[in-house]
C-alpha cells in the first residue's frame, strides 16, 4: 500500500506530463496551422492544423481533472473524490450548452 504522500507525489508527476504533451502537441498544431497558412497553402488544411491545436490546448485541463479524479477514486481520498467530479460535471455541463446553442 502506498503512503498518501507518494500518492501524490505520483499523481502530480502524471499531471505535470499531461499538461506538458498537451500544450507541445497543441503548440506544433498550432505552429503548422500557422505556417501553412502564412506560406500560402490550402486553408483546409492549415484550417484543420488550427482547429486541432485549439481543441488539444481546451481539453488539456480536462484531462487533467479526469486523471485526478481516477487517481483520487484509486487512493480512496473521496472527500477530494467529490470535489474533482464537481469540477467535472461544471466542465462537462459547460461544454453540452456551448453546442447546445450551436
Amino acid at each position: 500500500m502506498q503512503s498518501s504522500e507518494s500518492t501524490l507525489g505520483a499523481l502530480e508527476l502524471v499531471i505535470g506530463r499531461v499538461l506538458r504533451v498537451g500544450v507541445a502537441t497543441s503548440s506544433v498544431c498550432l505552429a503548422a496551422g500557422l505556417i501553412l497558412t502564412l506560406t500560402g497553402q490550402p486553408g483546409s488544411l492549415a484550417r484543420v492544423a488550427l482547429s486541432s491545436g485549439l481543441v488539444i490546448l481546451l481539453a488539456t485541463p480536462g484531462a487533467r481533472v479526469v486523471i485526478s479524479f481516477v487517481e483520487y477514486v484509486r487512493a480512496g481520498d473521496w472527500l477530494f473524490v467529490v470535489l474533482t467530479l464537481t469540477v467535472l460535471l461544471a466542465l462537462v455541463a459547460s461544454v453540452i450548452a456551448a453546442f447546445w446553442r450551436v
